[in-house]
């Protein structure tokens, strides 16, 4: 065991053991080199952690074995570790999610081997009031240069509606486009907006872009999917690594970056030297903006 002391968000340093720290996690990374990781990360990371119920994707005997999403904190979860109970009406239960505020909750789920982040859009004081929207675009296999035009697209649709917006990978084969809202609109109000915005995209180019979810009516093309805003939704965070045996990472990438990039550049490996980058700079003044969604989003 090796033991790491982190400072929470109060000032107090925390010391969080990592249990059998050479295990591998991902083939040639250990579960040591994937808090050292988180560490690098956490500055930028955290930010879009804050508040936010948390669904974790945990596979304690690392990508080659079982995975499987986990909603409730563990029961033996220390008792800094913050959580926030919200009701499940379909398990008829309430769940207390881990709402990850700090480098030690950050650290101890690490050793938790949790491998991906998956926020909520909304922050636990205002459940019904979301404050991201979410763009996800979705290519065929093999087509990420099909992704990066169809983000051109949306970006060149948010600037018209004069909304801030942030690029990043997936950490798979798409691009999620995210743009921070005031919290002034219910799930039921943004799902019709994202719905409307989606339309304007494909209706610039149908020959490139759907919004078809089965696969069979996308006929080669890119899906725009608008789930990500639906009730009980997630995104996978910024900085979250991915439960792939190629260990990618979802990164902030700045739209001058997109015809030189691909989602395999960003791994755990290489992501701690890329922090300068414009991506990652462009996503700290993003933290802070906020945009009011236009009346033509909001009709009836």
């Amino acid at each position: 065991m090796s033991r790491v002391t982190a400072t929470d968000s109060a000032g107090r340093g925390r010391a969080v053991t990592i249990s059998k720290p050479d295990k591998e996690l991902w083939p040639g990374i250990s579960k040591q080199a994937y808090a050292d990781y988180l560490q690098a990360v956490s500055g930028e990371m955290l930010p879009w952690l804050h508040e936010r119920p948390l669904t974790m994707v945990r596979a304690p005997d690392g990508v080659g074995g079982e995975r499987y999403y986990q909603k409730a904190a563990p029961t033996y979860a220390p008792s800094w570790v913050r959580t926030t109970r919200i009701p499940a009406p379909s398990a008829k239960r309430d769940v207390d999610y881990v709402v990850c505020q700090d480098l030690p909750t950050l650290t101890w789920l690490g050793n938790q081997a949790v491998l991906e982040f998956h926020p909520a859009p909304v922050r636990r004081d205002r459940l019904d009031r979301p404050d991201l929207l979410v763009m996800d675009i979705d290519p065929p296999e093999d087509a990420f240069e099909m992704a990066v035009e169809v983000a051109f697209l949306v970006l060149e649709v948010l600037d018209d509606l004069g909304l801030p917006s942030g690029i990043k990978t997936t950490g798979g084969k798409g691009l999620h486009i995210v743009v921070p809202i005031e919290r002034r609109v219910d799930q039921s109000a943004l799902r019709g907006a994202v719905a409307r915005l989606t339309a304007i995209v494909v209706e610039r180019r149908p020959d490139l872009v759907t919004d078809a979810f089965r696969k069979v009516r996308r006929e080669g093309r890119v899906m725009l999917d608008p789930s990500r805003n639906g009730t009980g939704a997630t995104i996978v965070a910024l900085y979250s690594p991915r439960a792939r045996e190629d260990a990618t990472v979802s990164f902030p990438v700045a739209p001058e970056e997109l015809k030189s990039v691909s989602p395999g550049d960003f791994t755990i490996q290489t992501v701690p030297e890329l922090l300068a980058l414009p991506g990652p700079k462009r996503w700290r003044a993003l933290a802070d903006e906020r945009g009011r969604l236009p009346s033509e989003l909001l009709r009836s």
